[in-house]
């Protein structure tokens, strides 16, 4: 198996399905929507797993409602790879966030493309150089700010720029890993009562932030807020943070961009664009 070729191949399959869905190769994207261009229907389940792609028609993704947020986001994408390589119905086990990639060829394969759909190189460079920041020389609350606007888990993206980018030495790697999301967040918040924190700074170009129930959500400050489902919390240095109460969608304004936060339920089971609908017999 040579892993090269591999992660190669993960690269430029993600980018054929950005250009097919009317993507560009820089903006965060959403893996659900792109799994509903292609075709692709989309549940989650109460069931203690990653993931499952089942092959047919149509084509379906299973993700466990049990999972964090973000790697429920990163589990969508890695299935909707095993879908555009043509691999057969697959079951993904639970692994840690910053697994190792597997020595299954295919398993590499959708990993690369998971990876490089929601993070492409482009958009790594893009989104540390708008920031004056390096990833070999960044602190966590920085690559917090990094995945937060890319939708993806901290360790999934501190993986993903040394493993698959090669742009963080193994000796950052080690140093930024001691930094929990627990701990990130007991450190912004001065408590540890939010279920997860996402940071969305000035230079983030996101169009939308999914959340669920319990998150936090940090905005620079003097933010406008309609909605809702996002309540305030607490003001810290720069930024407004709010709670995500209930089910739902706000709109998040500052002078630099606007934004669509989407609240789900914790643990939320369905049709994965039911997650979001007030009332789902609507």
């Amino acid at each position: 198996m040579n892993r090269r070729t591999l992660i190669l191949d993960g690269a430029q399959a993600a980018s054929d399905v950005r250009e097919q869905v009317g993507l560009d190769q820089i903006a965060p994207v959403d893996p659900y929507a792109i799994a509903e261009a292609l075709g692709i229907r989309v549940r989650f389940l109460p069931v203690s797993m990653e993931g499952f792609y089942q092959k047919g028609m149509p084509p379906r993704i299973m993700l466990s409602a049990l999972r964090p947020l973000a790697r429920k986001a990163f589990t969508c994408a890695h299935e909707i790879g095993h879908h555009w390589f043509g691999h057969g119905s697959t079951i993904d086990e639970l692994k840690a966030d910053d697994r190792q990639d597997s020595d299954i060829p295919e398993e590499v394969l959708a990993n690369a493309f998971a990876g490089l759909l929601l993070m492409p190189s482009i958009a790594m460079r893009r989104a540390f150089n708008s920031r004056g920041w390096k990833p070999a020389t960044a602190n966590p609350l920085q690559i917090l700010t990094i995945a937060s606007e890319f939708g993806v888990g901290y360790e999934t993206l501190l993986t993903h720029l040394s493993m698959t980018l090669g742009d963080l030495p193994r000796s950052s790697r080690i140093d930024l890993g001691k930094w929990t999301p627990q701990r990130i967040r007991k450190r912004v918040l001065g408590d540890d009562d939010a279920d997860g924190l996402v940071l969305l700074d000035a230079h983030q170009q996101a169009t939308s932030v999914d959340l669920d129930e319990g998150y936090a959500l940090a905005v620079p400050r003097g933010a406008t807020i309609e909605g809702a489902v996002l309540t305030p919390r607490q003001t810290i240095e720069g930024y407004d943070v709010y709670n995500a109460v209930g089910r739902g969608r706000a709109t998040v304004t500052t002078p630099d961009w606007q934004i669509e936060a989407r609240v789900a339920p914790a643990r939320f089971t369905g049709p994965a664009n039911y997650r979001f609908i007030e009332d789902p017999d609507e």
